[in-house]
């Protein structure tokens, strides 16, 4: 299983992003126009989306061929170490999803003046 569907690199250029998962592992990548045009990627665990989850890791990778494959094996070590742990149960992924929920509620309510 060392396969990662990625789609090509024109479909990042055109502006596209793209989200999947392996196993318990999700991720997100954007790409980040400019002047160095890159990849930004994201990865958490799931099962729940990126809005009620805590990103695990942030990176960015050149917009390009090269910037594609490493963003292939950033991926695929991130699916191999989070599909390694131990599966949670229903009840602790809602707690840890309710937990999170609350935190971001909290954040909000510090924001406001």
């Amino acid at each position: 299983m060392d396969e990662l569907f990625l789609p090509v690199l024109s479909h990042f250029e055109n502006g596209n992003f793209w989200t999947a998962s392996g196993g318990r592992m999700r991720y997100r990548v954007d790409p980040e126009p400019g002047e160095e045009p890159q990849l930004a990627a994201r990865v958490w665990e799931g099962p729940w989306s990126l809005a009620d989850s805590p990103v695990e890791e942030e990176t960015r990778f050149p917009l390009s061929e090269e910037g594609l494959e490493a963003l292939r094996a950033w991926a695929l070590g991130w699916r191999e170490t989070i599909n390694a742990r131990p599966p949670k149960t229903l009840a602790e992924t809602i707690a840890a999803r309710d937990a999170f929920r609350a935190a971001r509620e909290a954040e909000k309510e510090q924001e406001k003046p």
